[in-house]
């Protein structure tokens, strides 16, 4: 009997380590994370890849999905944010009515608040203390919004206290990075790329590039994708690669959480337009992004 037990101790003990990732992260797979509408033959979209995949698309396993059937978004998943952001010449919030679930997808709403003239709405949502994981394959489906003072993104931060979660400036990612999978600022193009080492100079760091994308805001979904490994990033446009990455300085290796978000600018030398001289949100239009499903897939020889 005692013999017994003490085997089943160890069985205990073994689960619990082999389901936490040296960050503390659950890296199996956990039922509740999956969504049941997700299909189960569902796996990453790539139709090319020129610096060839070492990862066939077969050995992916879905681990986390969203595909936003509901009413309302899952907050066993997800938190939105209801917190203000100072932007140069104007102030940005969002709260639970600039995000919706209806319609097979999640809005991102865009406005201009009632309080005056320099008050924006956006919405934004994230994963944070409830998944984050380290590598994987990252997917969604996404419609952005025509930027003109506003732009939509979907993108990755360091579990815990995003950028500052990470040490003191080292030079490198590896303690963690802001992951832009994709940045819709631009009426023909795009932007990837990341951040670390915080955002004050001069420790920033970040490398990215602007894709170009012609048909980026038409009424098409496009598919964006991040495939991160310990010794890669591989940013993929409807399942061609667009970006890769292999400084080993510009490789993230902690657990990272998942973020979509809206945002609205003033002046700016970044973003197409200025939402203050947007005649549409000016006269109380409502702008907007939606989310057709994410998708995240790891496999057995990276994690």
């Amino acid at each position: 009997m005692k013999k017994q037990i003490l085997l089943f101790l160890g069985f205990l003990i073994v689960l619990t380590i082999g389901c936490k990732s040296k960050h503390g992260i659950s890296t199996a797979k956990n039922p509740a994370f999956v969504d049941k509408e997700t299909p189960n033959s569902a796996k990453p979209f790539i139709v090319s890849d020129s610096t060839s995949t070492k990862t066939k698309k077969s050995n992916w396993k879905l681990v986390f999905s969203d595909e936003f059937n509901d009413t309302k978004i899952d907050t066993s998943k997800w938190n939105v944010e209801n917190a203000p952001k100072k932007r140069v010449d104007i102030m940005l919030y969002s709260n639970d009515d600039q995000v919706q679930e209806k319609d097979g997808k999640a809005y991102i709403y865009y406005s201009k608040s009632s309080l005056n003239d320099t008050t924006y709405m956006a919405g934004r949502f994230n994963s944070n203390k409830k998944y984050a994981p380290t590598y994987g394959y990252f997917e969604t489906r996404m419609h952005l919004v025509k930027p003109d003072g506003y732009q939509s993104a979907f993108w990755m931060m360091p579990e815990g206290n995003g950028m500052a979660s990470t040490t003191t400036p080292d030079g490198t990612a590896n303690d963690g990075a802001e992951i832009d999978i994709v940045e819709g600022n631009k009426l023909r193009s795009y932007s990837l790329g990341l951040h670390w080492d915080g955002y004050a100079k001069p420790a920033h760091k970040g490398t990215g590039s602007n894709i170009k994308k012609p048909n980026i805001h038409d009424t098409e979904y496009h598919i964006f994708a991040l495939e991160w490994t310990p010794t890669y990033l591989k940013f993929y446009c409807d399942g061609k690669v667009v970006k890769e990455i292999t400084d080993p300085k510009a490789i993230p290796q902690v657990a990272e959480y998942l973020y979509f978000s809206g945002s609205c600018f003033g002046k700016n030398d970044w973003l197409q337009g200025d939402v203050r001289k947007n005649d549409f949100i000016q006269k109380g239009g409502v702008a907007e992004a939606y989310i057709d499903y994410v998708r995240v897939y790891q496999t057995k020889e990276i994690k």
